[in-house]
C-alpha cells in the first residue's frame, strides 16, 4: 500500500449501451478497442498512467493536474458517429490522496486505487456530461490550475 497525491481522471463513454444493442457485441468490442486507443495514447503522451478499465470507462491518474485536464481536453473532444449513435468521453477530474493498492483474492490480485478522490472523479462524471466540453473538475484541482 502507498499514499500519494494524484490528479484521478473517470472518463466514460456515452452510449455504450445503444451502441451495444445497435451493432452487437462483436462490432462493439471493435469500437471500444478504438477508442481505448486513441484515449490511452493521449494518457500516455501527456505522462499519465492507465489505471484500470470499467466496461467503457477508463480511470487514469496523473502527477500534474495541468497535464491531467489537457489530456481529458482532448480525449473528450475526440467524438466518433456510429450511425445514429455519437461516441465520445465524459471526464471527471479530482485531485488528493489516494491509496495504490493491491486488492481482492489472494489467488488473483490486482493493482488498484482507492479513496475519496477516486469517488469525487467517478461523481464529477455527471457534471462533465452537462457541460459542452464533457470535462468537470473538483474545486482542489481548479486550485492548483490557478483558475
Amino acid at each position: 500500500m502507498e499514499k500519494q497525491k494524484l490528479t484521478v481522471c473517470f472518463a466514460d463513454l456515452t452510449n455504450f449501451r445503444l451502441l451495444v444493442e445497435t451493432v452487437g457485441i462483436e462490432k462493439t468490442y471493435e469500437y471500444l478497442q478504438g477508442v481505448f486507443k486513441i484515449a490511452g495514447d493521449k494518457i500516455i503522451q501527456y505522462g499519465g498512467t492507465i489505471r484500470k478499465y470499467i466496461g467503457d470507462t477508463i480511470l487514469f491518474t496523473f502527477n500534474e493536474p495541468v497535464n491531467a485536464v489537457n489530456a481529458a481536453n482532448e480525449i473528450a473532444g475526440y467524438i466518433k458517429e456510429v450511425g445514429e449513435i455519437t461516441l465520445r468521453f465524459n471526464i471527471g477530474i479530482a485531485t488528493g490522496e489516494v491509496m495504490l493498492v493491491k486488492l481482492g483474492h489472494p489467488s488473483f490480485l490486482v493493482d488498484d486505487i482507492l479513496g475519496k478522490t477516486v469517488n469525487q472523479a467517478a461523481m464529477l462524471v455527471k457534471k462533465a456530461r452537462e457541460n459542452e466540453l464533457g470535462v468537470a473538475y473538483c474545486k482542489e484541482t481548479e486550485k492548483l490550475l490557478g483558475q
